[in-house]
């Protein structure tokens, strides 16, 4: 099978290099990389000298506590705990920019010493001093959630390859009729677009056209012959088209897909198509 895989990356921090700090995210991946090399002055420089932190932390009351933190005891902190200490994992990041100002949304995995200490979400505010000058960090809002509170461990494989994933075990579960499987892909309020005109479904309705197939042991099986998988890093939307080998020829198929929780994807938009080459259409229009 051939693939192309349009992808991004967010977690490859041994190949940082200062250019990263003339776009957002990579701003907040070099932060990430020094704090885990224990470099607290280059952290530093990741940050505005007017920068602030404040933390979200919900009670179990009911009631939010707005907490101001302390940007020089923080940088201590970092300097005494040593290399590979203190390590933080963004899931993704979205990123939002207007001229000189960017806002970097990252839900994250915080680790001491390579255990999960706790969980949340980053929310990066970056400024450019000039539209030459590299991202610095004007302010830092996060939420927190023990790791024993759900946290999941940031997954390193990148986006594409796990939609990539998806789409050939959705097309497998069919073949194997695992209704659970196939339809659990599909996001609830997703749509499904046959071949035939008529067939604009609903994830109900296409689970109702294809109960009894399922029922018989014995679904539908297409192979994916070729995939390309589009992903926008800065987007919780991806796009996939497929050439697939199936019972009536070569099929295309085009999917769109979402985010979703911090790791996973699922579709909420596939159409079906079939091919008809160049050269047969007259015969096709007449048929």
């Amino acid at each position: 099978m051939r693939f192309c895989l349009l992808l991004f990356c967010l977690s490859g921090l041994a190949s940082l290099t200062a250019q990263d700090q003339y776009e957002p995210a990579g701003a907040v991946r070099s932060l990430f990389a020094k704090m885990a090399a224990g470099d607290s002055s280059g952290v530093r420089t990741m940050f505005r000298p007017d920068a602030t932190l404040h933390s979200v932390v919900a009670q179990p009351d009911g009631t939010t506590i707005v907490a101001t933190g302390d940007l020089t005891a923080w940088l201590r902190s970092i300097a005494g705990a040593g290399p590979g200490t203190l390590t933080e994992r963004g899931h993704y990041a979205e990123v939002r920019i207007d001229g000189q100002l960017a806002t970097v949304w990252m839900p994250y995995v915080f680790y001491l010493n390579g255990t999960v200490r706790h969980c949340g979400t980053n929310a990066f505010q970056l400024v450019q001093d000039g539209p030459d000058a590299p991202w610095r960090i004007l302010h830092v809002t996060d939420t927190r959630r023990a790791g024993s509170d759900g946290c999941t461990t940031v997954n390193e494989s990148p986006a594409a390859v796990r939609i990539d994933s998806l789409l050939t075990r959705w097309h497998r579960a069919a073949a194997r009729a695992d209704s659970a499987a196939f339809f659990d892909a599909l996001a609830n309020d997703a749509v499904y677009i046959g071949t035939d005109k008529t067939e604009h479904w609903t994830k109900a309705e296409f689970l109702g056209f294809a109960a009894p197939y399922f029922a018989r042991g014995k679904a539908w099986s297409f192979r994916a012959t070729e995939r390309h998988v589009f992903y926008d890093p800065d987007a919780n939307v991806a796009h996939a088209d497929e050439l697939l080998d199936t019972w009536m020829g070569p099929c295309r198929g085009t999917a769109v897909l979402r985010r979703r929780g911090d790791n996973d994807w699922e579709i909420v938009h596939y159409t079906l198509s079939v091919t008809v080459d160049n050269d047969k259409i007259e015969a096709f229009k007449k048929l």
